[in-house]
């Protein structure tokens, strides 16, 4: 979406086509909610500002936002870079691991880095 807005603000004509397409389950699997609840689960990571918004969206179904936000407050939230990290921060007010690399190669590399620095 970036790239194609910078490409027509430069009048450059563009036509985005789309290569796969993503979207969000109708409801969360309680199995999930089950393990974020009690605690479960150390580190919670995202490769899109798509994926953190459906997440949240997810959670919101099961709970209220201060509960949810509650179950996180022990889980290391880890972002793929920039742009996911600012949808991070606007949903969780935090970015625990970001990566410097934005492939999920970075991710990893970033949360093992991390992992052994604790």
């Amino acid at each position: 979406e970036v790239l194609v807005e910078q490409f027509q603000q430069a009048g450059i004509n563009i036509e985005a086509v789309a290569a796969y397409e993503s979207g969000c389950p109708a409801q969360a699997d309680p199995a999930i909610i089950s393990v974020l609840r009690e605690g479960q689960i150390d580190i919670v990571t995202f490769a899109s500002s798509k994926t953190v918004n459906h997440f949240c969206q997810l959670l919101d179904q099961v709970a209220t936002k201060s509960e949810w936000q509650h179950w996180l407050e022990r889980i290391q939230i880890a972002s793929i870079g920039p742009q996911t990290s600012i949808a991070c921060q606007k949903h969780f007010a935090r970015v625990d691991i970001e990566a410097e690399e934005y492939t999920l190669d970075g991710l990893m590399t970033a949360i093992i880095v991390k992992i052994n620095n604790i």
